[in-house]
C-alpha cells in the first residue's frame, strides 16, 4: 500500500498495525496524520445530515448553503 504512494510522489500517512515490529506512528509523520484525522472527522459530521449525503438539492445555491450551515454547525460556531 505504501510503495504506489511513495511512487506518485506522496509521503504515506498510515498508521502501522499493533502488532507490526515498529508500532504506532513515526514522530514525522504525526502533524500529518493529525491533519487527516482532523478533515475525516469534519467530513464525517457534515455526511451526518442526510441531506447533504443523498444530494437532495437540486440547485447548486441551496446545495452548497445547506453544506455551509452544516459546517458552521459541525464547527460548533451555532447552538
Amino acid at each position: 500500500m505504501r510503495d504506489p504512494i511513495k511512487k506518485a510522489g506522496k509521503t504515506p500517512v498510515i498508521p502501522r498495525r499493533a502488532n507490526a515490529v515498529v508500532t504506532g506512528l513515526q514522530d514525522v509523520y504525526k502533524p500529518y496524520y493529525s491533519t487527516r484525522s482532523a478533515i475525516e472527522r469534519f467530513f464525517g459530521r457534515i455526511k451526518e445530515n442526510k441531506r447533504l449525503a443523498l444530494r437532495f438539492d437540486k440547485l447548486t445555491s441551496t446545495f452548497f448553503s445547506f453544506f455551509a450551515l452544516a459546517a458552521i454547525k459541525s464547527l460548533n460556531l451555532i447552538c
